[in-house]
């Protein structure tokens, strides 16, 4: 029999084998390697070469400022400030070769130390809390608010960034830098951008409106990353109607920085320098917009209506001087009326409208302004009309528009005809917009011939049955003024580049001739009886040792809904121009639904006196404006020879 093999034979045998077995998986390791590297540096090359320079580079933003808005003196009444925000990257809180390095660098302990002697998430955890109590500490030297969860907000893993604090000033900012760079600190950043400011706080809120932040994406690296980013966009008013004037374009820079968050200088790459906005000039002079403020505002408090507004214009030009209205808008907490009841608040205009049918009258010498009409009601053409009034009997034209007759005033428009007067009711703009570049205007309500039911025609007259607004209204009182041409109302003044390149400027724009200079003129010395005369109703409007000429306006107030009117409520106005004999200033007053007696509740008796008040101290700022510039002017030729 043949001996068994020895054991270490067996062993033997198997080498080979295994050796085999060892190639193959070597193989297939280095294969899967070589694969894994091809795909990396072959097929996803770009992919992991953007990713990689994404980590380094980055496009700053250069902010663009919003165009500054001026009044005509030049005054400051919008414009941007550079202001910062604080961001907080918990990505980068979490990177944990970076955390390492920075942790080993504050306990400093060498690196392999921290990288053996440390488990991953201690290193995190103590670095956070470094993070934590750096910005804790920064927020109270700052005298910013500490939230309540700062720590819960670093360890939050499912925001990548956030921003911390908005609206730094650069000092502030400054501060901020110092901390995060002693701190060593990259996962907080800081980042520049701009707010609107207006130095006129509540004055003119109304015309210049205001701006919404609006949120958007835009490149940030490479590979596509992206980034949120502020955008302003203007809000009713001049900031809507010219927001893209004032809107600028932002530049951009593209820079390097090595792992510490350092910019590499010597890299820094391509750019654009930021395009900012046009500046824009209103119309609109503040010393005359702080008399109208003063003066609604004291109005406002003692007869505390739904709203008051008040419009200032100069009738040759059209130029709107001042514009303002109680309540108004609060910027910070959007109280308020946010419309603006100038332009898009209609009313009923009462015996003011009375100015249509006696122009219109006289301008198609229908009547003259000596002639007697009667009024009487008992006459016929009164007898289906129920119209109220205080003027009975025979009265020349002149006395019955100083005395406000009803009668008379329809009694007019059926001489023109309603065809006629229908005419010189849109000839002076009504129903119409007028063309402001102010936000939300509306046309107010001329009802068309067929419409007209049997009392329309004689309550048009009146100035009932017909809605208007307090621009369109004074609009039509500077025809009287400025000898008959209907003026579109203007209120930019001029348009500049950045360069300061005008890009337009205010030309006064006659809208049509309403009127023959000659009826201006007798509509002038009608509404100079208003106030001068004895019967005027508008006598509370005069000025001592300045003559003024308007119109009183009185009517029931419209129901919100448009559905009737209210029981013991009223909108009370007054229109004028002063000087009279040649008017530099044309107004208007307009009260909807003031408290007082009733008694009170009068054009002439209510609004008038604030009209007064406003005209006077207007008069008296131009006056004084102008004193000024005659001193200047001897000064300012000889500066310049």
């Amino acid at each position: 029999m043949n001996a068994p093999d020895s054991p270490t034979h067996d062993v033997n045998r198997w080498v080979p084998h295994r050796i085999a077995v060892m190639l193959v998986l070597l193989l297939a390791a280095f294969g899967g390697v070589a694969f894994r590297l091809y795909g990396l540096q072959a097929v996803d090359h770009d992919v992991w070469a953007r990713r990689g320079e994404g980590m380094l580079k980055q496009r700053v933003v250069l902010p663009a400022m919003r165009g500054v808005i001026r009044d005509s003196n030049g005054e400051l009444l919008a414009h941007d400030k550079l202001v910062h925000e604080v961001w907080v990257n918990t990505q980068h809180l979490r990177d944990l070769n970076d955390v390492r390095t920075r942790l080993a660098r504050l306990l400093k302990r060498p690196l392999t130390e921290v990288v053996n002697g440390m488990k991953p998430e201690d290193v995190i955890s103590q670095y956070r809390e470094h993070v934590t109590t750096v910005v804790t500490a920064t927020l109270n030297e700052t005298g910013e608010p500490v939230p309540a969860d700062l720590a819960l907000q670093m360890a939050d893993e499912k925001r990548i960034e956030f921003p911390l604090i908005k609206g730094l000033p650069t000092e502030t900012a400054d501060i901020w830098k110092v901390r995060l760079k002693e701190g060593n600190i990259y996962a907080i950043s800081l980042r520049s951008s701009v707010r609107r400011f207006y130095p006129s706080e509540e004055r003119l809120t109304h015309v210049l409106g205001y701006v919404n932040e609006k949120t958007v994406l835009e490149e940030d690296g490479p590979g596509g990353r992206k980034r949120e980013k502020h955008i302003q966009i203007g809000r009713e008013g001049v900031e809507a109607v010219l927001n893209t004037e004032l809107t600028g374009t932002d530049g951009f820079q593209w820079i390097e920085k090595d792992r510490k968050g350092r910019e590499i200088t010597s890299f820094r790459g391509e750019g654009e320098e930021p395009r900012h906005g046009h500046e824009v000039t209103l119309t609109i002079d503040m010393h005359l917009q702080d008399t109208m403020e003063q003066v609604l505002e004291q109005a406002f408090m003692q007869y505390k209506p739904k709203r008051i507004t008040s419009v200032l214009i100069e009738p040759k030009s059209g130029a709107v001087l001042a514009m303002a209205s109680r309540p108004h808008i609060d910027r910070e907490t959007m109280k308020g009326i946010i419309a603006n009841p100038a332009v898009s608040a209609q009313y009923e205009p009462g015996s003011v409208f009375k100015v249509v049918a006696y122009t219109g009258a006289l301008d198609r010498k229908v009547v003259g302004l000596g002639e007697t009409i009667n009024v009487d009601p008992s006459l016929k053409v009164f007898a289906s009309q129920r119209i109220k009034d205080h003027v009975n009997g025979p009265v020349t034209v002149l006395n019955a528009f100083a005395q406000s007759s009803n009668r008379a005033a329809y009694l007019l428009a059926l001489r023109l005809g309603d065809d006629k007067y229908l005419e010189y009711v849109r000839n002076f703009g009504f129903g119409q917009r007028t063309g402001i570049e102010l936000t939300g205007e509306i046309t107010g309500t001329v009802w068309p011939r067929k419409a007209w039911d049997g009392l329309t025609f004689s309550r048009m007259a009146m100035g009932h049955a017909v809605t208007v607004t307090p621009l369109q209204m004074t609009m039509a009182v500077g025809v009287i003024a400025n000898g008959g041409n209907l003026m579109k109302p203007q209120l930019i003044k001029e348009v500049k580049d950045e360069k300061g390149n005008v890009i337009r400027r205010l030309k006064p724009e006659v809208v049509r001739q309403v009127c023959t200079p000659r009826t201006a003129e007798q509509m002038r010395q009608a509404m100079i009886e208003v106030v001068q005369g004895q019967k005027g109703t508008g006598k509370q409007a005069g000025i001592e040792d300045i003559i003024v000429a308007g119109k009183t306006g009185t009517s029931q107030r419209r129901r919100e809904d448009g559905r009737g009117y209210e029981d013991g409520h009223y909108c009370v106005s007054f229109a004028g121009f002063a000087p009279a004999d040649k008017p530099e200033l044309c107004a208007i007053i307009v009260v909807d639904d003031p408290h007082g007696a009733p008694e009170e509740l009068y054009g002439g008796k209510l609004a008038a006196p604030i009209f007064s008040q406003l005209m006077k101290q207007s008069l008296h700022t131009m006056a004084v404006a102008h004193a000024v510039q005659r001193e200047l002017s001897p000064l300012s030729n000889g500066g310049a020879q």
